[in-house]
């Protein structure tokens, strides 16, 4: 070995002599001080208590009708509706219509319609599903409307008067018996694919008579120029309630008045014939749609203290009243907060709401304006959470842009008047801001777009129910991260 070798050989050995095994110092030598995180995980616990869902808006044509009382609590659910009934603009029906004017029809057709009304009218209630009892016999009585329901004038579902638009002490224009089932419609129908279930309301036939004669009368043919002459003119609406029976809740999509009428048609090969078409008259949501909603017996469930509940549509809802001075201070910056609803088992019975699928996290000051502008999600303020069947769960993952934005218009205020929390911000703000630091959980169903991604909110109607732990007795637990420099 030579000299130069030697050198390099001696040089290494004293190299890896001189290294420390122990790393554990390296990062924090090379970083500042002030540079250092400090994280916290910590539990804050929140209050949790019933209230009564009023003054919200539906934002869908969707309506509630018949009666559902709940086995165990003894709470009872009513529903009925208005509905507006209008026409397409300028709607055309034939040149001439059996039994009306003084039209001479042929030998051959005089016989042909000898045993059929010439006209007749139904009311058909489309319904989507229902709740309840299938079986279950409900009495459907329908109203006529002697006032118009005033399009620019908001209608609360709890608080709107059906009596201001009709005649509660005349009998029902007509009424029909119906199940859940619905026995009206054949086998052979009802599995059809393309089967839609209706609840059909005979009519009086001289609502057809009306509106046939007003239609090839001149001098009334304009009462068909838009829907808006039609119902001035002819038929404002109906209100359409549940008279009798309890156990079934129809969700009904479209009211539609049909008129049946006989005429002079053409085959294929031009031969005369015997026809009866159908004129449709429609209520959605261009022509309003109004639930008329009412529960009783719900004040147990608004002072229970070791539970709350949601009962929806309309019932009850679970209000959370936030720890924000707990969660936030001005020392940390709160990066997460994991708030977790849990539901407890409530009494079995035949039938029971189910667990609403989407539940809505909103600030309590912001949930009118959500609903009236049928807004979407923006993970501020309004959060949504999809329940958990196999934990029984809902979770709102991080909530905490919700604290900073409660703090931070807390902060605004008292900056704003000149006042600290010390010297009586703090009853100040909350005299003027009662529900600064509530939220309100809410039953909700999403507008999808075509990639079924939600883009909007709106109220869901469907019956149902949650029974939470929670009350003053059990507080909630907020998981929390913070963390400083």
């Amino acid at each position: 070995m030579n000299f130069k070798t030697l050198a390099y050989s001696l040089f290494a050995v004293l190299f890896l002599i001189s290294c420390d095994n122990d790393t554990s110092g390296l990062g924090a030598s090379l970083t500042p001080e002030s540079d250092v995180i400090t994280v916290k995980d910590d539990s804050c616990f929140a209050t949790s208590s019933t209230i009564y869902a009023t003054d919200l808006l539906a934002m869908t044509s969707k309506c509630n009708l018949g009666r559902f009382t709940e086995q165990n609590s003894g709470a009872t659910f009513e529903a009925s509706y208005l509905t507006q009934i209008g026409c397409m603009e300028n709607i055309f029906l034939a040149d001439s219509v059996y039994g009306i004017g003084d039209h001479k029809f042929p030998e051959w057709f005089n016989q042909a319609v000898a045993d059929l009304k010439p006209y007749y009218a139904n009311l058909k209630l489309y319904y989507s599903g229902f709740f309840g009892d299938s079986a279950n016999p409900m009495k459907i009585e329908v109203f006529p409307l002697d006032r118009m329901i005033d399009a620019n004038t908001t209608y609360y579902p709890t608080s709107v008067d059906p009596t201001q638009f009709y005649d509660a002490n005349a009998k029902p224009l007509a009424s029909v018996t119906v199940s859940g089932w619905n026995l009206q419609d054949h086998d052979t129908t009802r599995y059809k694919s393309t089967y839609y279930p209706s609840i059909t309301v005979p009519l009086p036939d001289s609502i057809a008579k009306m509106i046939l004669e007003s239609y090839f009368n001149p001098a009334t043919k304009h009462y068909f120029a838009d829907a808006t002459s039609f119902m001035e003119n002819l038929i404002k609406g109906f209100y359409i309630r549940c008279s009798q029976g309890d156990g079934t809740m129809f969700y009904i999509d479209r009211t539609i008045l049909q008129v049946t009428f006989r005429h002079i048609g053409r085959d294929k090969n031009g031969n005369p014939k015997l026809e009866s078409p159908v004129a449709e008259f429609s209520g959605n949501s261009e022509v309003l749609q109004i639930n008329c909603l009412k529960w009783t017996g719900l004040e147990n469930q608004i002072d229970n203290d070791n539970c709350t509940w949601i009962r929806s549509p309309f019932g009850v809802l679970t209000e959370i009243t936030l720890p924000i001075d707990s969660m936030r201070d001005d020392s940390y910056v709160l990066n997460s907060a994991l708030l977790r609803l849990s539901t407890a088992t409530t009494p079995s019975s035949r039938f029971k709401p189910s667990a609403p699928y989407r539940l809505l996290l909103i600030r309590k000051d912001e949930m009118k304006k959500f609903f009236s502008k049928n807004s979407a999600i923006d993970n501020i303020e309004s959060f949504v959470s999809i329940y958990s069947s196999k934990y029984g769960t809902y979770t709102y993952n991080n909530i905490a842009a919700l604290v900073e934005k409660i703090y931070s218009d807390r902060t605004d205020w008292l900056e704003s008047h000149n006042m600290t929390l010390q010297d009586g911000g703090q009853a100040a703000y909350e005299s003027e801001r009662p529900d600064w630091n509530k939220v309100v959980l809410i039953p909700v169903v999403a507008h999808l777009d075509s990639r079924n991604s939600p883009i909007s909110y709106y109220l869901d109607l469907n019956m149902h129910q949650a029974k939470f732990i929670g009350g003053n007795k059990h507080k909630l637990k907020i998981k929390t991260v913070r963390s400083k420099f």
